[in-house]
C-alpha cells in the first residue's frame, strides 16, 4: 500500500514494514514514518498495543503483521458473539487507557486501527498523525469520530474520548455514526476515474461530512438507548468523561 509519504509492504508474511517514499534521510519530525517510531519509542509493550519490533530506529516501523487484520474488516467477515464483543468493547478502551498513560493522542481512532491476532485480542496501532506531548498532531479524526473543535489547536485526551465512543458504536453497531448520510456507491461511481464523477462523489461525501459535523455541534447523536454499552457510548459523545481511565471504570462497573 502506497500513500503521499509512506509505502506500507508485507515482509516475509510476518512484519508489516513502513518506509518513506523519499529516499533521503527523514529530518522533519512531521514525517508520518518518523512520527510513528517516534511515538513507539514512548510506548512501552503492552497487550492493547500492537508490537513495533523496530523500536528505536527512526528510518522506518516495523510492527508485527496480524493475519486477521484489522477489526473492522473482521467483524464484516465473522459475526461475535456476545461474550468476545463484550471483550473487544474492554480492551477498546483499555488501548487508549495504554496510550493516553504516556501522552499519546492517538488522533484517528476508528475500528480499523485494531488488529486481531490469533486468540482474538485486539491491539492499536497506525500511530503516523499521533500526537505526543510539545508535538501537535499531524491530522485528525474522519468526521464520524471527530469532536467539533478549533482544528487548529491541538488534539486532546477529549477528543480521543468523543472519537472512542463512535469507535465502540462502530463496534456494536456495525456502522459508523450517521451512516446513512454516506450510502454506499455503485462499484462503477465509486471505481471511475472520470474526473466529473470523481468531484461529484468527493462533493457528496463534504456534503455527508459537513452534516454530521453539525449534527455533533448541535449536540445530536445517533439513537444509542438499545444497544450495548450505549450509556458509555453516549457519555463519550457528550463530554462526561475527563479520562479514558473513567471510561474504563465507568464499564467495568456497570458491565462486570
Amino acid at each position: 500500500m502506497i500513500d503521499i509519504f509512506v509505502k506500507v509492504y508485507l515482509v516475509n508474511g510476518v512484519t508489516i514494514r513502513k518506509i518513506p517514499l523519499s529516499l533521503g534521510p527523514i529530518d522533519d519530525e512531521a514525517h508520518p514514518v518518523l512520527r510513528e517510531a517516534i511515538i513507539y519509542r514512548i510506548l512501552e509493550d503492552h497487550p492493547r498495543i500492537a508490537r513495533c519490533i523496530s523500536r528505536g530506529r527512526m528510518d522506518l516501523v516495523e510492527a508485527e503483521h496480524y493475519p486477521n487484520g484489522h477489526l473492522l474488516e473482521f467483524s464484516q467477515r465473522y459475526k461475535a458473539s456476545a461474550e468476545l464483543q463484550s471483550r473487544w468493547f474492554q480492551q477498546i478502551i483499555e488501548a487508549v487507557v495504554a496510550i493516553h498513560q504516556y501522552g499519546v493522542i492517538h488522533s484517528d481512532l476508528v475500528l480499523r486501527q485494531f488488529f486481531v491476532d490469533d486468540g482474538l485480542n485486539l491491539h492499536l496501532g497506525d500511530f503516523t498523525a499521533s500526537q505526543y506531548p510539545g508535538h501537535p498532531a499531524l491530522g485528525y479524526e474522519q468526521a464520524t469520530h471527530c469532536l467539533p473543535r478549533d482544528t487548529e489547536e491541538p488534539n486532546t485526551m477529549m477528543s480521543d474520548i468523543f472519537a472512542l465512543g463512535s469507535t465502540l458504536f462502530e463496534l456494536v453497531t456495525g456502522k459508523v455514526p450517521f451512516a446513512e448520510l454516506y450510502p454506499v456507491e455503485p462499484k462503477e461511481i465509486a471505481q471511475s476515474h472520470d474526473p466529473a464523477i470523481v468531484r461529484a462523489r468527493l462533493q457528496r461525501k463534504d456534503d455527508a461530512d459537513r452534516e454530521v459535523g453539525r449534527r455533533f455541534q448541535k449536540r445530536v447523536f445517533p439513537a444509542v438507548t438499545q444497544i450495548y454499552g450505549g450509556d458509555i457510548i453516549l457519555a463519550c459523545w457528550r463530554g462526561k468523561f475527563s479520562s479514558a481511565k473513567e471510561v474504563l471504570q465507568a464499564y467495568e462497573s456497570a458491565y462486570h
